[in-house]
């Protein structure tokens, strides 16, 4: 019975699956409220098949709303720092009402694509932008 249950087990494979290592992060300043200014943008774990970098940023306590963001063409995998300002055409920058108190909480995510616009990595990453978490 042992024998059997270990063939058994034996015959089963457990899936992996490859995680992404895409990450992005920034730091809020003051400077942004109300600036269409983005933020420098520190990207890491880009897949080597990389042709272009896409990045979109949302108002996640404002109905998700839409604040742009852009395409940015990098031709290998690594690292990127995308200067401050570089998405300046197609970005809204962060406006809460109520920046003073508790502002609001934005998510940026970055899509890794090949030559041919599939997707091959992303990453999403949100942060509150208040008067208290802006430097």
């Amino acid at each position: 019975m042992r024998n059997n249950l270990l063939a058994l087990m034996l015959g089963f494979s457990i899936p992996v699956f490859a995680q992404s290592g895409l990450t992005v992060d920034w730091e809020w300043r003051l400077s942004h409220r109300c600036n269409n200014t983005s933020p420098l943008l520190k990207i890491s774990g880009i897949p080597e098949e990389t042709h272009s970098l896409s990045i979109q940023m949302n108002d996640l306590d404002f109905q998700n709303k839409d604040h742009g963001g852009g395409k940015v063409p990098h031709s290998s995998g690594g690292s990127i720092e995308i200067p401050e300002g570089a998405l300046h055409s197609s970005y809204l920058g962060p406006c809460p009402g109520n920046f003073s108190s508790f502002g609001h909480s934005y998510q940026i995510t970055v899509r890794a694509l090949d030559a041919n616009g599939k997707e091959l990595s992303k990453a999403l990453k949100s942060k509150d932008f208040s008067a208290s978490t802006a430097k």
